[in-house]
């Protein structure tokens, strides 16, 4: 495809690094400096001009694009930017991210012929909202073709013994992934759970929460008690997130705007503390140490990792840091702390989801990118009802089948019927494969 990128900061350039090696990407900033590193690092076509100036784009010598992507740090220059490309060029697509969640109920998008919209601020909260639901789970995934969820649980419990993956898993619940030692792996049904591993189950909530029962002794089971640190706009909308739970709610922040701007949006139903992170007083002073769960939502993932460990010296199991900078990711698995994208990983991983999938085919990832999963669901109508399908070998890729919500391995399956939910767990560096023999079917 021909991609056109408006914003050569963080999301734009992880964009254009992923997919130039498959498309044609070119990327618009009016910083030179962005544009010269990703000249230097990426072999792209870059365009120094205004994405909100159509003479930017009347420089260009050629007529159409199939997509294009708006992601600077603007949110009315990414809405301009999608209206003004159009004037100009032929768009087959338009992919644009927003902070402004009131745009969520606008016609806007719909007027200006927005094929996709993410707001990524809405997507941490809302992913940090899932773990109260699942108070042992490490990061919750929900699809729209299934009830079934994909939830990591961390493995810590005191019993000597190691369980075998066969001996946890039956038609409700597959374990598809493990994260062991900063490696990711489909393991086979013969392999051993080992401590401090992270495991990935897909099935019914029920099943997953016996299982998560039998990994997870240290994890509370409820949360009432929350400490959030800090107060900016992704903090403001997590706390926003959570009121309907009816927890008891403290953000600590040092900035005093921050705190204003939380007070306003959250109307007194949060206690908001206004004190420099480094006073390790508050955890006695203010209680912070009866909490059940803090998470630690700054924008500096040090800062977040020291939170989260000062939290675990005083006893508090659950602890959660917004993930910015993914040089950060392993290290904070390796800590024992629950790790959320932040709002750029986030934008970065929710569009490119987006490019992979069709209205046939669902793309995730997981595990930090290292793991990948295809859904693909048997419509009405659909070529492929009454067919045979085989799964083949690639890597440790795990080929399952759901039917009324039961899970079956593939080979199981002698036909195809209306209604069912092929899914495909595997490494990320088997993508292209597992790609081509979903979509090929």
């Amino acid at each position: 495809m021909d991609i056109m990128i408006a914003g050569a900061g963080t999301v734009g350039y992880s964009l254009a690094q992923t997919l130039s090696y498959k498309h044609n990407v070119i990327v618009i900033d009016k910083d030179i400096i962005k544009l010269n590193k990703l000249d230097e690092d990426i072999d792209i076509l870059v365009l120094h001009g205004d994405v909100e100036n159509p003479k930017t784009y009347q420089a260009l010598n050629f007529e159409s694009v199939d997509l294009f992507i708006a992601v600077t740090d603007s949110d009315e220059a990414n809405l301009l930017s999608t209206l003004i490309v159009e004037d100009v060029l032929e768009v087959e697509r338009k992919i644009i991210r927003l902070k402004n969640d009131g745009f969520l109920k606008s016609h806007v998008l719909n007027k200006l012929s927005i094929d996709y919209a993410v707001f990524p601020d809405i997507t941490t909260a809302n992913k940090v909202k899932a773990l109260f639901t699942f108070p042992k789970a490490n990061n919750v995934k929900m699809f729209h073709q299934t009830k079934h969820k994909l939830i990591s649980i961390r493995v810590q419990y005191d019993a000597h013994r190691l369980y075998r993956v066969d001996e946890l898993i039956d038609q409700n619940v597959s374990i598809v992934g493990i994260e062991r030692e900063k490696s990711f792996f489909v393991p086979a049904r013969s392999d051993e759970i080992h401590k401090e591993d992270l495991v990935y189950l897909f099935g019914t909530i029920g099943a997953i929460e016996e299982i998560a029962s039998k990994l997870d002794e240290k994890m509370p089971t409820s949360i009432k008690k929350i400490v959030i640190f800090g107060a900016n706009t992704l903090a403001q909308k997590i706390a926003k997130a959570l009121l309907d739970k009816h927890l008891e709610i403290k953000m600590i922040e040092k900035d005093l705007k921050y705190c204003r701007a939380a007070s306003e949006l959250l109307q007194g139903k949060v206690d908001i503390i206004n004190s420099a992170y480094e006073d390790q007083r508050l955890f006695e002073e203010e209680g912070l140490k009866n909490a059940d769960m803090i998470i630690a939502a700054g924008q500096n993932d040090e800062t977040n990792i020291i939170k989260c460990m000062e939290a675990k010296e005083y006893g508090i199991q659950k602890v959660v840091a917004v993930n910015n900078d993914k040089a950060y990711y392993n290290l904070m698995h390796k800590m024992g702390i629950v790790v959320v994208r932040g709002s750029k990983a986030g934008a970065h991983y929710a569009i490119l989801e987006k490019i992979s999938s069709s209205s046939i085919v669902t793309q995730r990832h997981f595990c930090g990118g290292q793991g990948i999963l295809f859904m693909r669901k048997i419509y009405p109508n659909s070529e492929l009802i009454g067919k045979s399908v085989r799964s083949v070998k690639i890597g440790d890729s795990v080929f399952l089948l759901l039917r009324k919500e039961k899970i079956y391995d593939l080979p199981q399956v002698e036909t195809l019927e209306q209604g069912d939910i092929l899914v495909v767990f595997g490494a990320f560096d088997y993508k292209e494969e597992i790609q081509q023999w979903i979509y090929k079917l």
